[in-house]
């Protein structure tokens, strides 16, 4: 209601299943036909969001929900996950959809890929730069929609499994615990802290909260679709402001007279921030996008405490800003940090006011103790909260326009014929005759006063017209109850899509999505894949007996020097060959466009290698049509055989699993998979990839406007959280940060159970590693492998022990997985 009714074009909201924000309390199926109806009443869209990955188990009830929506009438469904998108082509072909932020789309080859795939509206990426977005509109023809307002991530959405691997609550399934909101120590890699050349503050990976109500001339020359404003798990009041604000920009920008005025900076600043940031518009921003030193709302600076009487407990304020009783503030204390409080009473000279205006001395009672010069910050405003209450309480959007068409003559029905702004025509007719007027005759100021009341509902009378044949009657309660059943006849037509979908229809599609010729899913003999990260570390995975070799990607900073150049994969792919070894090329997760020739370069070197990994959409499409063989990265969500089956139709040579996936889940997959299936054994898994440089940031005074002194060249960094662990930390040559997790995923000891299960191939992730270690946990690998192959007795246990020693590891999701 805050949204419609304070000028949004349209809402996106969820169910109460396979939504991004599941701790908000969602939808039902009454509740959202009623949002549907409510909605449209007011000519507003609706977007459902599917955007989460769905398990195996849940396709048959995701395909059902898809088909309730559509019948309910939703205009959009907003979806992450692959497969999820295959399905819902194949059994509701007739919804649109649009690829919810979470499919990570950052360049031009992505969204062309979606096109080709149904997809009629794409939310980039909030990474992408005002550039970047114009180029990626012109080279899809999609509909764009970019985020505008509210909380960033750190990490590229849909790419994070912080949550997911530290506490089991996983971003991709909607319960993101937001890890990257607590604080954090740079330290180098043994986890002593690094002297910061000033004090940065502790939330080194808290972005602040975006906001771009000032260039929304530039996203509309910019071929902008749809502005996103961050609405869910937000208070109605939040909502009403911030919509409210940005529907007066737009409107005044379509006037030709575009200016945010100081009271609306204000209202957005008051209604919640953590500082404002342009985010990535303009580029990168450095730590000109973080807030540093808190993590929750700021508020509007009120003043400093000039003085604080200790028997009375007042604090005495000279305010920077109007203050009023029910006003919440807090103080920025020296010591303790925060006090927060209600102001309940407040006084100027010693008397007692309701309000006090900026630049005037107040007191207010204060019970914990404040010191003179701490600051004091206004983090509500109790008239910008009571004002966008009555938004969505009384209705102040503009009315929808309705022309009647009113006849009335004496011996019949009098008829009333209703069309709205969409073309919806209806015609009701009175119960009584019209009869011959002994007084007073029904007058046309009778009859407009009477069908113009429409006060509670969406519309105002724009025509009146007809005919009165002259010296009839009818009484007023006939005119009443003819308005009555108009506006809801029409309403009616506004908010319903009678578009039911035939039972047998709808399970022959169901039947139909299921279906994909069988083909050989696996090689004879299950492999052993290791990803490497230089020339060294190839040497020594193929001399502990690596079957396939991966190699290239993202090129991290604290080697000193480029490791996946031209020359090296010519190098390599020499090595691979000698040791009658296959080479996969790795292509990086994140991919701008303008960064592919760096890339295409070491592919073009590497033209005789095996095959190519593609670590986002982007590259797929562009490796298909240059007619590589392709493998699909954990990094694009095979999370169900539906995502199988698609990348199958798309000619994939094989699919590396997701993390996120349980020892169950893989073995259900591998039993019908159309492709053959790798999973991920061990190695340190990335848990964020950000835009964002934390390094340069913090040590080398990156900003927008400031150049960054590469302190991380030949270096390596963590992060140490509250509980002591250590998060290894790399730049690469993109400048990008790489977060991994604090513990190594081992599954030595339970190779057994993952051949049992069908995979294909076990891969080790040691991009990070060193040539010694990668030579000791491959030859560890191997051996365990070839026991089970040979059908000798596996001591895998003991192979684990003597491989970790001590070390603390995890086995990830093959034996918890995620909720």
């Amino acid at each position: 209601m805050a949204a419609v009714q304070n000028g949004a074009d349209a809402v996106y909201l969820g169910g109460k299943v396979f939504n991004a924000r599941r701790q908000a309390p969602n939808f039902g199926e009454e509740e959202l036909k009623k949002a549907i109806a409510y909605a449209h009443a007011w000519g507003v869209k609706v977007y459902v969001t599917v955007n989460t990955l769905v398990t195996e188990e849940e396709l048959e009830e995701a395909a059902s929900f898809l088909r309730f929506l559509y019948e309910a009438g939703a205009d959009a469904v907003i979806i992450q996950d692959p497969g999820l998108l295959r399905l819902a082509r194949q059994t509701i072909p007739e919804l649109e959809l649009h690829a919810s932020t979470q499919m990570t789309i950052h360049n031009s080859a992505s969204a062309r890929w979606l096109k080709e795939h149904g997809v009629k509206r794409v939310i980039l990426a909030r990474e992408c730069t005002l550039e970047e977005i114009a180029r990626i509109k012109a080279a899809s023809d999609l509909e764009v929609e970019v985020f505008v307002h509210g909380a960033l991530c750190f990490c590229y959405s849909g790419q994070c499994l912080f949550s997911s691997l530290v506490g089991g609550r996983s971003g991709n399934r909607g319960l993101c615990a937001q890890p990257c909101r607590l604080p954090y120590v740079l330290t180098d890699e043994k986890g002593r802290p690094l002297p910061v050349p000033e004090e940065v503050g502790p939330y080194l990976l808290s972005p602040r909260d975006l906001n771009l109500s000032s260039y929304l001339p530039s996203l509309v020359a910019a071929g902008v679709d749809g502005l996103k404003i961050e609405g869910r798990l937000k208070r109605p009041e939040y909502v009403a402001v911030v919509v409210r604000i940005y529907r007066q920009l737009l409107d005044r920008l379509g006037e030709g007279r575009f200016e945010v005025k100081p009271e609306e900076a204000l209202a957005l600043a008051q209604i919640f921030n953590r500082d404002f940031t342009p985010g990535y518009l303009w580029g990168r921003p450095g730590r000109d996008l973080m807030s540093y030193h808190r993590p929750n709302n700021r508020g509007v600076y009120l003043g400093r405490v000039l003085a604080y009487d200790r028997r009375s407990r007042r604090a005495q304020v000279k305010l920077a800003a109007p203050l009023r009783l029910g006003d919440g503030i807090e103080f920025w204390v020296s010591r303790g940090g925060r006090v927060g409080q209600t102001v309940t009473s407040l006084f100027r000279h010693g008397e007692r006011v309701e309000a006090a205006a900026a630049g005037e001395v107040v007191e207010l009672p204060v019970e914990e103790r404040v010191s003179e010069g701490d600051r004091v910050f206004k983090t509500a405003d109790v008239l910008l909260l009571s004002e966008a209450r009555a938004s969505y309480q009384r209705p102040p959007r503009p009315r929808v326009p309705l022309e009647f068409n009113f006849t009335a003559r004496v011996g019949e029905p009098a008829r009333l014929e209703a069309r709205d702004d969409r073309g919806h025509e209806i015609v009701v007719f009175s119960q009584a005759k019209g009869e011959k007027a002994t007084t007073q005759p029904l007058s046309w100021e009778t009859v407009r006063e009477k069908l113009g009341r429409l006060g509670n509902t969406p519309f105002f009378l724009s025509r009146l017209e007809g005919e009165l044949e002259e010296g009839v009657f009818l009484p007023v309660s006939e005119l009443n109850e003819l308005r009555r059943r108009a506006v809801e006849e029409i309403l009616s037509r506004r908010c319903s899509l009678p578009r039911p979908l035939e039972e047998k229809t709808f399970q022959e599609r169901w039947r139909k999505s299921q279906e994909f010729p069988a083909k050989e899913a696996r090689p004879p003999l299950p492999y052993l894949a290791v990803s490497c990260g230089d020339e060294e570390a190839v040497r020594a995975a193929l001399a502990a007996g690596a079957d396939r070799i991966y190699f290239g990607g993202e090129g991290f900073r604290f080697r000193g020097r480029p490791s996946v150049t031209p020359e090296a994969v010519a190098k390599v792919l020499r090595l691979v060959r000698e040791a009658g070894a296959s080479l996969f090329l790795l292509t990086p997760r994140i991919t701008k466009d303008g960064e592919e020739k760096e890339v295409w370069a070491y592919l073009e070197r590497g033209k005789e290698a095996d095959g190519v990994v593609a670590g986002n959409l982007g590259w797929f499409y562009q490796l298909k049509s240059w007619g590589f063989k392709v493998w699909v990265d954990w990094y694009l969500h095979p999370f169900n055989r539906q995502a199988l089956i698609l990348w199958a139709e798309e000619g994939a040579e094989g699919v590396t699993l997701s993390p996120e996936l349980n020892l169950q889940q893989v073995k259900k997959l591998a039993e019908s998979a159309p492709l053959p299936l790798e999973v991920l054994v061990h190695g340190r898994l990335p848990v964020m990839v950000s835009e964002h440089c934390v390094v340069g940031s913090v040590l080398g005074g990156m900003g927008l406007k400031r150049p960054c002194s590469i302190p991380c060249l030949g270096r390596r960094f963590a992060l140490r959280d509250r509980l002591g662990l250590l998060f290894p930390l790399y730049p690469d040559y993109n400048c990008r940060t790489h977060l991994f997790n604090s513990q190594e995923l081992v599954m030595l000891a339970h190779l057994p159970q993952l051949l049992a299960a069908g995979v294909a191939g076990l891969r080790l992730e040691m991009r990070t590693a060193e040539a010694e270690e990668v030579y000791r946990v491959t030859a560890a690998y191997r051996r365990v492998l070839d026991a089970c192959l040979s059908g000798k007795p596996v001591a895998a246990e003991e192979q684990e022990e003597a491989l970790l020693g001590k070390k603390e590891f995890t086995r990830g999701h093959y034996f918890r997985g995620v909720v």
